[in-house]
């Protein structure tokens, strides 16, 4: 089993718009093409916090975690679902209609890992 950890930059002050259209638009869809999430999760500002690590959150403040059978697979259904006409629907929501520019992603980023054997989630 392989994950995918995808973690995101979204702008602050519209973070909880776009915690509303990935939980009702993004993450269903993703489910009903047969995409496996493990979990999505949000950033702690732990600035106030008595243990490590403090300070406050990072401006990556959203982390999901899909699972994949092999790279294969995923590639195969990455592309499927990119190429899917519903999916550039939703994406297209995205979309600031004032500027034109991402309305809440600033950065994007993707790691494809393989457990070790110290890892449960194999």
């Amino acid at each position: 089993m392989y994950y995918e950890l995808r973690s995101y930059d979204i702008n602050p002050d519209r973070i909880d718009e776009y915690l509303v259209w990935a939980s009702t638009k993004a993450v269903p869809f993703f489910k009903s093409r047969g995409m496996r999430i493990v979990g999505f999760w949000k950033a702690v500002d732990t600035a106030e916090a008595a243990f490590p690590p403090s300070g406050p959150a990072s401006a990556t403040n959203i982390h999901w975690m899909l699972a994949w059978e092999s790279e294969a697979e995923m590639r195969a259904k990455w592309g499927e679902v990119r190429g899917s006409a519903e999916y550039q629907e939703i994406l297209k929501e995205r979309i600031d209609p004032e500027t034109g520019g991402q309305k809440w992603h600033r950065v994007i980023r993707s790691a494809l890992l393989a457990p070790t054997a110290a890892s449960p989630l194999q």
